[in-house]
């Protein structure tokens, strides 16, 4: 059995693995977007059919680590890895899987003929670098903390969105396969790790290893996120282009008309008394809609909405009761059948004046801008009720 130094037990691992739960890394657009579901299967596909580049190349990190290590009680351990990794001796391989999950449950075809981005090629690239031609310490620090160690939290991420996109636990074995054995691979890189602690600069080169690894993989989700966002503005241009009527999607075409006493899809709500808001909105529910977003706005007699900006454009037109309409430094008093029209990022601020409800239809178009920028609504406003 390997000697552990007093370290491994002791406040620098606990500094470095408060480092690796605090890392700018946890809130990259990609897991962002899973939380709020976000995400749809087609768009997963593309993801995980980049990663996949990653995956399948994993043993080969472990095996670079191993190359490197001189001790081999440590590379024995780290060989139970590699055996785990390849199946543990099981008819499916945990690559074996993964392929099953692209295939069967994202739908991917052929996976020879997935087309690689440059920097999904650059980030598999500079994983190989950094376990094969770094010394153990840098190596075992990588793949340690800054790789194994985010395993569980970051496939449960993941799990939350594949879910909101309708995909079945029954079809998530690969990631709750790793959620539940990571945390042993980890403690064996760990150990090996502090093994060399009593070497000079110890610390400062596990310190700067494992934020590497965490940057380079928050710059390669990044990356991810950006490629699903031009995916989606390529479709809506190709739409765009293909002279075909979206009202044949919808099989009910009366579903494209709303009566104004009828209600829409609540959309978000706040009221805050300190600040005299109250108010709700609700969006309408036309399923034909890819550019534009109507939504009707109801405010109270004597309140307010919040104070905020968006990205997207909108349109007010009034269409019950009075008062007024801040857009940046200027105050429009309105009335209904009045149209007020409300620039991109410029602060707004609705407010009723009058007796009775004011009621707003808002013609935005955030659905042509969330496909460039993804769901930032929630980003630019207060938190709702």
């Amino acid at each position: 059995m390997v000697c552990i130094p007093v370290i491994y037990q002791g406040s620098a691992l606990e500094r470095l693995n408060r480092m690796v739960q605090e890392h700018p890394f946890w809130d990259n657009s990609l897991f962002r977007a899973c939380k709020q579901g976000e995400l749809s299967r087609q768009e997963f596909a593309y993801i995980f059919g980049q990663y996949y580049l990653y995956s399948r190349n994993f043993t080969r990190y472990l095996a670079a680590v191993m190359a490197n290590c001189e001790n081999d009680t440590l590379r024995n351990r780290l060989a139970k890895n590699l055996w785990e990794e390849g199946g543990d001796g099981c008819d499916r391989t945990h690559a074996e899987i993964f392929r099953a999950f692209l295939t069967q449950t994202l739908g991917i075809e052929a996976l020879e003929t997935i087309q690689y981005s440059g920097f999904t090629r650059y980030f598999a690239q500079e994983y190989q670098q950094n376990c094969l031609y770094s010394d153990v310490v840098w190596g075992s620090a990588w793949l340690a903390l800054g790789t194994e160690a985010i395993v569980p939290r970051m496939y449960e991420i993941f799990v939350e969105g594949l879910r909101r996109a309708g995909i079945l636990d029954s079809e998530l074995e690969f990631f709750h396969i790793h959620i539940g054995c990571d945390d042993e691979h980890a403690a064996t890189l760990a150990e090996m790790m502090c093994f060399y602690s009593d070497r000079p600069g110890w610390f400062e080169t596990c310190q700067r290893a494992i934020d590497q690894a965490l940057s380079l993989r928050s710059h390669f989700f990044e990356h991810l996120y950006e490629g699903v966002l031009q995916r989606r503005t390529q479709t809506l241009f190709e739409t765009a282009k293909n002279h075909k009527s979206l009202a044949l999607q919808v099989p009910d075409l009366f579903k494209l008309k709303h009566q104004h006493s009828s209600t829409g899809n609540p959309l978000y709500s706040n009221v805050n008394e300190r600040l005299n808001i109250d108010f709700n909105v609700e969006r309408l529910p036309f399923l034909a809609t890819q550019v534009l977003d109507p939504r009707i706005i109801h405010i109270p007699a004597g309140k307010v909405n919040e104070r905020h900006r968006h990205a997207h454009e909108t349109l007010f037109y009034i269409l019950e009761g009075s008062g007024s309409v801040l857009i940046d430094e200027a105050v429009i008093e309105v009335t209904a059948g009045d149209a007020v029209f409300i620039p991109r990022w410029c602060i707004h601020q609705s407010r009723n004046t009058g007796t009775c409800e004011m009621v707003i239809l808002a013609v935005t178009d955030f659905g042509l801008t969330s496909r460039l920028l993804g769901n930032y609504e929630r980003q630019t406003r207060m938190k709702g009720a």
